[in-house]
């Protein structure tokens, strides 16, 4: 639950690595709907964005939603809502590199050098470029599409550098960063992970993580839950540091509201479901073993954070093709 919020990136990685609904090709994915932080943005991408949220609301309110314009209508708001805010995502990244970094370092030929050798790869993986060429198409991708976003990702990297080993925005020095987090800056925990999967009444969920939590003031060890069915986090099945300003802040502030060892945390309300936490005590050794990967977790955060202080300052300015465009009509 950390706060990585490139969403549109890992919506590719998804399409990648997952098999998808089969959509055809659209003829019209280069005409352009519009322009955001001076970049033109073109129909490819809000198809991209738009069919992969209806999959996303078929898989968690029926996939019967879109059958029919009325079934549609109800969630017309909510789809364009959350399709027009993952829209400014690679702006905003395109926006604070163009304040942090040169014009040079954003057109530097080795950015698209690196696209090209991951795209290649991409290709051999997949079979040969036909077999790539179908996999994007039944991803709703193109290929035009896939070397802009893995260009914003080859930006965001480098604008990592930017602000930790040129300006020194953000922390990167290791022994300060381990004294930091002994100052209070971190929580070792463990946690049960109540998943709001499709169908799920989320009100029994709720209920099911207040029980376990009254089960841990009880007592109980909290690796009774962690190995057990009730548990939908199971990648996470051992204790972890969790450090301040890294996750989300629902979890941060239950986490730092607990002060012993042994402490429950509230149970904290996220998207996907609901969190239970218990403080636990930590190995000092554990804690240097690990600070090299928690400082990268730290700084990425950061750049996060600054990326999101960018997105208020950028708007997609829609033409008139853009304005006629029907999210619910796209296919």
């Amino acid at each position: 639950m950390r706060k990585f919020k490139r969403a549109v990136l890992l919506l590719l990685i998804a399409a990648l690595l997952l098999p998808s609904l089969c959509a055809c090709a659209d003829k019209q994915s280069q005409k352009v709907i519009g322009t955001c932080a001076g970049y033109d943005v073109l129909y490819e991408e809000l198809r991209y964005v738009t069919l992969s949220y209806k999959d996303m609301f078929a898989a968690t309110y029926g996939k019967e939603i879109w059958d029919t314009p009325e079934s549609a209508e109800k969630y017309r708001a909510e789809l364009e809502g959350v399709v027009w805010d993952m829209m400014l995502n690679n702006y905003a990244v395109l926006a604070t590199c163009a304040y942090y970094m040169d014009a040079s370092s954003i057109n530097d030929s080795g950015i698209d050098e690196a696209v090209d050798a991951q795209v290649q790869e991409a290709m051999e993986e997949s079979g040969g470029k036909s077999a790539f060429r179908d996999s994007l198409k039944e991803m709703y991708m193109t290929e035009h599409f896939l070397r802009f976003c893995l260009r914003v990702a080859q930006l965001e990297n480098e604008l990592l550098y930017v602000l930790c080993d040129d300006l020194g925005v953000i922390e990167n020095d290791l022994d300060r960063f381990i004294a930091w987090l002994e100052d209070g800056n971190f929580r070792y925990v463990q946690h049960v992970f109540i998943s709001n999967d499709p169908g799920d009444d989320v009100e029994e969920n709720r209920a099911t993580a207040e029980e376990i939590r009254r089960r841990l003031l009880e007592g109980e060890d909290i690796s009774t839950f962690v190995g057990s069915a009730v548990n939908e986090d199971l990648q996470n099945a051992a204790p972890y540091f969790l450090v301040k300003d890294v996750y989300v802040d629902e979890m941060e502030s239950a986490a730092f509201s607990m002060h012993f060892i042994g402490d429950v945390s509230r149970v904290v309300e996220v998207d996907t479901g609901f969190y239970v936490m218990v403080l636990l005590e930590h190995n000092e050794s554990s804690l240097l073993l690990q600070a090299s990967d928690l400082l990268t977790s730290y700084q990425w955060a950061k750049v996060e954070e600054e990326v999101e202080t960018f997105r208020p300052k950028i708007e997609l300015e829609l033409n008139d093709y853009g304005k006629s465009i029907d999210l619910l009509a796209i296919q």
